[in-house]
């Protein structure tokens, strides 16, 4: 499960279903268990996108 406090700027992210893949351009100003972080992760398709 990919989810924007543990994305690197210039990481890519592929979906295994359709083949889209995204590209970390800026990193995300969260941290992994704050009171207000992100943890939504990665989809597309219904699946967890995974790091290529």
């Amino acid at each position: 499960m990919a989810n924007c406090a543990e994305m690197k700027k210039g990481d890519v992210f592929k979906c295994e279903r359709c083949g889209l893949e995204l590209q970390v351009v800026r990193t995300c100003a969260c941290s992994a268990g704050e009171e207000i972080s992100c943890t939504v992760p990665l989809q597309c398709c219904g699946q967890d996108m995974v790091k290529k």
